[in-house]
């Protein structure tokens, strides 16, 4: 099975067996991210969700969200 370095603990690893997310960021995080490390962005997510009281329905909380997982996960552009 093929391996990625991943972006966050720059270990060669396996990559996600599936993209947790479609289009583009999807494709970006099975090439890039480890599964340990998408597991520690999930609980992280869940941290920053009830810290800050995002809630997901609203467009401007789920960009913050984004944009902190991309900063965690070192996929910035």
């Amino acid at each position: 099975m093929a391996t990625i370095v991943c972006n966050r603990c720059h270990r060669r690893r396996k990559p996600l067996a599936e993209p947790p997310a479609g289009g583009d960021l999807g494709k970006a995080i099975v090439e890039h991210v480890c599964p340990a490390c998408w597991d520690e962005w999930r609980e992280m997510s869940a941290r920053l969700i009830n810290h800050y009281g995002l809630n997901l329905g609203l467009p401007d909380h789920r960009r913050e969200l984004r944009r902190a997982m991309k900063e965690f996960l070192g996929l910035e552009e």
